[in-house]
């Protein structure tokens, strides 16, 4: 019976319409709410731009992106800085992963099978799908639910907090997204059978201490008969647990997301035990490892000892050891080593982000914008990266891209009016045909303040197109 229950499932997945199409409408409200969120999301939820950790989410996201074939929409993947275990997607393909859910995995390919989950609720459109079954609201409600989750006073109108509930999907579309998103890992290489230990080990929590559930358990309930279809899909059983381990790159992506998300108490003395512990074939990695973690933990001095130790050994820990060797002044040292760095990786923007701050605290504001306008292009909000662009173009004679700089500034922190207060100085200052003007059109026009006319109200007045993207940006994938 199970064998046939498994075969039935898996003929399911394999149908075409087993994922609904919906109207092009549709799929224009699901691009608008996504991108209005990701607006939200950058000002309000504190996100994780890091080169290495997000790249290696948005790596994993695109593998699996890449199974689905054409999408109406991309895909773009954001870190939260969060301990919690969680992931959640919204309308239009914007999916975000917690720290703490990417610290806790024992595998890639146990992320693989809860991403590849989340990428399925995105693709079968759920939560429109459930909002529209049961007569809830429009569009606008359901926007307003969303931005709930970032700040409660972002939730639109008179919708009660219990309404929040309506976020949580049904059952049929939590089996529709576990087969998806089984499918999916599966085509991209990965074992989704790995993640089915994370996955009970939450929902132990959830029967042991229902006071304090992990928020993926709340969303996403960890059922008997959830676990038990999970298993029939995916052909193993409990006691036949995945051999998947814990790649290098994973390891080194967890040691930053617990810097980041997690206190100096809950992660230092782990990684100090685990060094303490290590053979001597182990110690230049756990070397590395705490070293990563300190450097991004902003303890620079203790990063530079275990550091230096791990590069005796034979380990490759420029990336590390030239920003703590930035952020401890010692910039000739540090410039060789991120120089070295970006010619193996050279669209690292926290790298050029650090080599452009050491041009400016230098005086060589011309080299910084230089690196800082690669860096922005390649992760364009980070509020104080735009900010650290917006002023070398000001001390370098560009004072009129400065102050449009300083706008985008102010929209990734959530300050629309001191935004369009910008764009007016720099259209006071750009020249006519210079392609910002219609760029900062796109923006106050979004802001909802028009303070340029449209070309055929200005008798066919310049601006050209083609300037700077005006759109949400983080991790597109491409389809």
């Amino acid at each position: 019976m199970r064998r046939l229950l498994a075969i039935l499932l898996a003929a399911l997945v394999a149908l075409p319409s087993f994922v609904v199409t919906p109207a092009f409408a549709q799929i224009a409200e699901e691009r608008k709410m996504g991108d209005e969120f990701v607006g939200e999301a950058i000002a309000h939820m504190p996100l994780i731009h890091d080169y290495e950790l997000a790249g290696f989410l948005r790596e994993l996201g695109g593998k699996l992106v890449a199974t689905l074939g054409q999408q109406p929409f991309e895909y773009e993947f954001f870190v939260v800085q969060d301990d919690d275990i969680n992931a959640f997607s919204v309308p239009g393909g914007k999916l975000f992963a917690n720290a703490g859910l990417i610290s806790r995995v024992d595998s890639e390919d146990a992320l693989a099978g809860v991403i590849g989950h989340e990428i399925g609720h995105a693709a079968a459109h759920h939560l429109v799908r459930q909002q529209q079954k049961g007569a809830a609201a429009n569009y606008a409600s359901l926007l307003g639910l969303l931005l709930g989750i970032i700040n409660p006073a972002l939730a639109i109108g008179s919708l009660a907090a219990g309404q929040a509930a309506q976020l949580s999907y049904q059952r049929d579309f939590e089996r529709e997204a576990d087969y998806l998103g089984i499918e999916y890992a599966r085509k991209a290489g990965y074992d989704p059978s790995a993640m089915m230990s994370l996955l009970r080990e939450l929902g132990a929590e959830e029967a042991l201490n229902p006071t304090k559930i992990p928020p993926y358990v709340l969303t996403h309930p960890m059922s008997t008969e959830r676990l038990t279809n999970l298993e029939a899909v995916l052909g193993r059983h409990e006691w036949d647990p995945s051999k998947a381990t814990a790649s290098w790159r994973l390891r080194r992506a967890q040691a930053i997301a617990r810097a980041y998300s997690q206190s100096r108490d809950q992660c230092v003395p782990e990684y100090e035990r685990k060094l303490e512990a290590a053979t001597p074939a182990q110690r230049p990695e756990y070397l590395e490892l705490i070293g990563i973690l300190m450097s991004h933990g902003e303890e620079y001095d203790s990063a530079e000892k275990y550091l230096k130790e791990a590069e005796s050994s034979g380990r490759n820990v420029d990336r590390e050891l030239g920003r703590a060797e930035y952020h401890l002044g010692h910039f000739d040292e540090a410039r060789t080593r991120l120089n070295r760095v970006i010619e193996k990786t050279p669209q690292d923007w926290d790298t050029l982000a650090d080599l452009a701050s050491i041009d400016a605290q230098e005086g060589n504001y011309a080299a910084a914008s230089i690196k800082l306008k690669k860096s922005v292009e390649l992760e364009p909000y980070r509020a104080n990266v735009l900010l650290a662009y917006a002023r070398s173009l000001g001390k370098s004679g560009h004072e009129d891209q400065g102050m449009y700089w300083m706008g985008r500034t102010s929209e990734a922190q959530g300050a629309s009016r001191q935004a369009i207060e910008y764009y007016k100085k720099s259209l006071e200052k750009l020249a006519k045909d210079d392609p910002l003007r219609d760029d900062i059109k796109k923006r106050t026009d979004k802001l909802g303040e028009h303070i340029i006319k449209d070309n055929a109200e200005q008798g066919g007045g310049p601006g050209a197109p083609g300037g700077p993207a005006g759109g949400p940006v983080g991790g597109s994938v491409p389809h």
